[in-house]
This record gives structure tokens, C-alpha cells and sequence, in this order.
């Protein structure tokens, strides 16, 4: 049976942080809320990063407030999976090779030149929890439009060779991927991707969840199951997950977990409903049913 670690998709979600989980000496204290989030968890999922491009001193200061043994995951930058990018979030110096200084950008917009150099510094930036030993995988979520065809298998090449020396991990949102899964499995297999097992909604535009690892790394990301608010429109990305798991549906995603730990030497388990309380609470309630106690640290810390 592999490891398992359960954590969530951000640590700093602003409905989280409103939701009263934090004490209220921890709420508005960064180093003390990132503590506080490690007394409970021994990983999570930096979501921030896929938006604009991490600070270095800022991934430096997220190794230095954690324990040993702590491991961050680190979701890949808008403009790497095929989303584009929004103008604003660049540095100025970026910026200024943009067609447009504001607004969103499609993929195919965004000069090569300001991908490569985003690629340099993004691999910078994570430099320190890359030397610290707390960097786990990169998450790459394509979107709901990139479909099994030949650009995207060039991608997913282009992909492998790029972050060569890295863990990574690609999440597919377009169902189409798993009619072809046999391929696609041997695909990922070959490039020494790691597959990213979805649950999600029963919804016709929602991956099916496969627990089928290409990797001994084994990644199941929980977005929640409301079908309702799946395709959108949002005002936030977190009314997409806004749902509560419940204990027969943390139940069937223990079982799954276990499923997966048959396979895989490293399970990770992230919670991406992150409404409120809703992802950290599932997160505990998932740990205390695989008999998962507080993380070894903490311990020495009582």
C-alpha cells in the first residue's frame, strides 16, 4: 500500500480565510496562517501561481514557515496549459511585448518570447522549495477544449521535455480523453507524466473518474459534484466547487483512494472545493476515515 497525503487546492482562499477556520490571531498573519494550515496537513496545492507568476521571495518565504517534510504543489501558469494569460498579471517588462497591455489574452496572442521567458522565470521562482526539498509535482490543467488530437499529443512531448527533472502532473477537463484512454494511457506512461484522477460532477462536459495511475505517483483531485454550477457562468472560479461532501460520498472517495495506493508507490488527495470551510473540512474528514493522524511534526510540537 503507497503513502497517502490529503491536502487542499490553497491555503489562502479568500472564502476560506472568511469562513472563521483560521483563529483570529492566525487570519491576518501570513507566516502564522501558512503554521497553522501545517499543523493540519502535510501538503497542499498552490493555485495562486496559475494566475500570475510566483514571486521568488515570496516561495521562499512559503519553505521557510513550513517543517521538513512539507511538500507544496505547484500549479503550472495560465499561458503553459493553453488558457492565455491576462495582461495585468505580467511583469512590466513582459507587458510591454504583449499585443495589448490589458485585458485577456488567448493562447495563440501571447508571443513565444514572453512564454519562454515566463517558462525561465516561473522555474526561478520555485527554485527555493525546489531546494528545500518541499516541492512536489507540477500541476498542469489543460482546458475544457483541448481534446485528444495530434497538436495536444505534441504538447504533451513538448510538455515532457520542457519540465524535464520535475514531477508532473496533467489533468485532462474534456471527457474525450478517456474514450481514447488506452492511448492517451500509454502516452503519459511513455512521457513519465503522472495522470490526474478527477471527481467531479456526473455532468456530460465533466471527466469521468478514472483511477487508473501512469506513474508511481498518484495524484485525485476533488473538485466537488455540483452539477448545477459545473459549466458556469462564474463570477469566481470557486462557485464552480462549491459543494460539501458528504460521509457516504467521503466514503466512496477513501475507497478510491485506496484504489489508488494498490497502484501507486505516492498518493496525493486534494480538495479544490474550496468554499468556505467545505475543502478543509472534506480534506479532515478523509484523513480521519483512512486513519491518517495529524502530521508527524506536530507531534513535537504539543
Amino acid at each position: 500500500m503507497g503513502e497517502i497525503r490529503v491536502g487542499t487546492a490553497s491555503w489562502t482562499d479568500e472564502t476560506l480565510l472568511a469562513s472563521g477556520w483560521y483563529p483570529p490571531e492566525v487570519r491576518h498573519h501570513p507566516e502564522k496562517r501558512l503554521r497553522y494550515y501545517a499543523e493540519h496537513f502535510d501538503t497542499v496545492e498552490v493555485d495562486s501561481t496559475f494566475y500570475a507568476l510566483p514571486r521568488r521571495e515570496v516561495v521562499a518565504k512559503w519553505a521557510e514557515r513550513t517543517p521538513a517534510g512539507f511538500l507544496f504543489h505547484v500549479k503550472a501558469f495560465s499561458a503553459f496549459t493553453g488558457h492565455g494569460l491576462e495582461a495585468s498579471t505580467l511583469p512590466k517588462d513582459l507587458r510591454s511585448l504583449l499585443p495589448k497591455s490589458e485585458g485577456h489574452l488567448a493562447q495563440r496572442e501571447v508571443p513565444k518570447e514572453v512564454i519562454e521567458e515566463a517558462w525561465n522565470r516561473f522555474f526561478s521562482a520555485i527554485g527555493p522549495l525546489r531546494q528545500a526539498g518541499k516541492l512536489g509535482y507540477l500541476h498542469f490543467g489543460l482546458p475544457p477544449w483541448t481534446e485528444p488530437k495530434p497538436r495536444s499529443f505534441h504538447y504533451l512531448e513538448y510538455l515532457a521535455e520542457r519540465t524535464q527533472g520535475y514531477l508532473v502532473a496533467v489533468e485532462f477537463r474534456n471527457p474525450r480523453w478517456y474514450v481514447a484512454w488506452g492511448f492517451v494511457r500509454k502516452e503519459l506512461e511513455r512521457l513519465g507524466l503522472i495522470h490526474v484522477s478527477v471527481d467531479a460532477p456526473p455532468h456530460p462536459e465533466a471527466p469521468p473518474r478514472v483511477l487508473e495511475p501512469t506513474h508511481p505517483v498518484a495524484v485525485l483531485r476533488c473538485h466537488g459534484r455540483n452539477r448545477e454550477s459545473w459549466k458556469g457562468p462564474h463570477r469566481k472560479p470557486y462557485e464552480r466547487f462549491n459543494w460539501r461532501y458528504s460521509e457516504e460520498e467521503l466514503q466512496d472517495l477513501a475507497q478510491a483512494t485506496l484504489t489508488l495506493a494498490e497502484k501507486a508507490e505516492t498518493v496525493f488527495v486534494i480538495f479544490n472545493n474550496n468554499y468556505g470551510t467545505q475543502g478543509v473540512e472534506a480534506a479532515m474528514g478523509l484523513k480521519g476515515l483512512l486513519g491518517l493522524g495529524p502530521p508527524p511534526w506536530t507531534k513535537k510540537l504539543l
